[in-house]
């Protein structure tokens, strides 16, 4: 094997997938939806596969793109899939709706935790509302993996929600470790270099 094979293999983490997983696309994954992108896998099941990309900031914020909700945080690009779709990751552990990913992050959300983020009724509350999701078929995501598409990586409520976005990508390769670090000096589209 010559440096370049070693440069260019991809070492599995060994980390199953999940929900509360991040699947963190690979330097030579040049999709124009999933290029350094960071996935939080909200669903992982026999019949689908969903998650939701954290790292892309769109240059709106909630209010300016979705009227009946009174936030003036920044919205995200969840995905490619019904793009129409307002998707709300946040640290409030109290709301029925909301499906625990990891500690300190949920999915999820109703009228009453709407009503306390566009009160800031909860001074410490975290939360990142999305426009659409990413959605694999059975089998798809697998493919992808085996495809050398993606990385499994943990997840932190502290990438997810104190992380700048175009931070993330970089920060969890650096958390994967020395393995991963030569990553960091592709250029962001391959197609450049």
């Amino acid at each position: 094997m010559n440096e370049y094979d070693d440069l260019l293999r991809i070492e599995p983490t060994g980390l199953s997938l999940e929900a509360g997983r991040l699947l963190v696309s690979t330097p030579y994954f040049n999709d124009p939806f999933f290029n350094h992108s960071v996935v939080l896998l909200t669903d992982y099941m026999e019949e689908h596969t969903a998650g939701l990309i954290i790292n892309r900031q769109l240059p709106h914020s909630v209010y300016d793109v979705v009227n009946e909700i009174r936030v003036d945080d920044p919205i995200y690009f969840g995905g490619p899939v019904m793009p129409e779709a307002v998707f709300l990751l946040h640290s409030f552990d109290s709301c029925p709706e909301a499906t625990r990913l990891l500690p300190g992050v949920y999915v999820g959300y109703n009228p009453v935790l709407l009503a306390v983020l566009e009160q800031h009724a909860i001074p410490n509350l975290k939360s990142k509302f999305l426009l659409g999701y990413a959605g694999w078929s059975p089998g798809q995501l697998e493919d992808e993996l085996e495809r050398n598409m993606w990385v499994i990586a943990p997840a932190t409520q502290s990438l997810v929600f104190d992380t700048p976005a175009d931070e993330i990508w970089t920060r969890t390769i650096r958390r994967l470790g020395p393995r991963y670090e030569h990553w960091l000096r592709f250029p962001k589209n391959i197609a450049y270099n």
